[in-house]
């Protein structure tokens, strides 16, 4: 999803999550198991889990230098303190929305797929972090989705009533790539979705007429890190059918 205000080479996006679950503090991270998060949280004068908000984190929202990056930026003091822990969400499968972001790469967008079970990091966010994490994503609404329909399976849990009853997930507000034929496109690196866009269609931009998708990836992303071009490439997967509508409906938490 968005950047952070320290900037990251968009062509490696979206980063690096945590080698493993745990805890991540103001200049490092913890490994710790979901049994060891509540103390791990009292001895840093953090809040609880029981008083934390569960989101899935769909593509840089799993990177703590992004988390970090945001959490700083934002107008009121926000603690650096957030649990990490993986997981596998059942029902959802993870693609690109259909614009390019300020920062010019094309973030991960989540989408229902019925019998997809996906690898995903979760995070519990306290009351500012979460207004934070809020304020970064003008793209994408953050909804609850019934853990029910959506079964999410917690990393170290050991009994299924520990997996959460309902948690928000950030949808995109563009709608999801597809190949131009109703499938949706796989959530793969900023290189290879360059290819498959350019595959797409002609996509017309540059004076000599290629395809704005088609070249070297960094003179693709140089030229996605122009607002006209952005505002060109969002405008350009509605109109030649490659943006369709993620409908979460049935899978939202009452």
């Amino acid at each position: 999803m968005t950047e952070p205000a320290s900037r990251l080479d968009p062509l490696f996006y979206p980063w690096d999550p945590p080698a493993a679950s745990g805890l991540m503090d103001g200049s490092g991270f913890q490994p710790l198991e979901l049994a060891g998060l509540d103390e791990a949280l009292a001895a840093a004068s953090a809040a609880p889990l029981e008083s934390r908000s569960l989101v899935v984190s769909i593509g840089s929202n799993a990177s703590t230098h992004v988390m970090r990056g945001k959490f700083a930026a934002y107008h009121q003091p926000v603690s650096p303190v957030l649990p990490l822990l993986r997981g596998q969400l059942s029902n959802i499968a993870v693609g690109h929305s259909a614009h390019v972001s300020r920062a010019g790469y094309i973030a991960a967008a989540p989408y229902p797929r019925p019998g997809e079970r996906t690898a995903v990091w979760v995070s519990w966010l306290d009351e500012l972090q979460l207004l934070a994490l809020d304020h970064t994503e003008p793209n994408y609404r953050r909804i609850e989705l019934d853990g029910g329909a959506c079964p999410l399976a917690l990393e170290g849990a050991v009994q299924d009533a520990e997996r959460p009853g309902d948690f928000s997930l950030f949808t995109s507000r563009w709608g999801v790539l597809t190949d131009g034929d109703g499938g949706k496109l796989p959530f793969v690196d900023q290189p290879a979705l360059f290819e498959l866009l350019a595959e797409s269609g002609t996509g017309e931009y540059l004076e000599e007429g290629k395809s704005v998708f088609d070249g070297p990836p960094e003179l693709v992303a140089e030229q996605l890190a122009l607002p006209s071009v952005q505002a060109w490439a969002t405008e350009w997967f509605s109109s030649a059918g490659l943006a369709a509508p993620a409908d979460f409906d049935g899978l939202r938490a009452e």
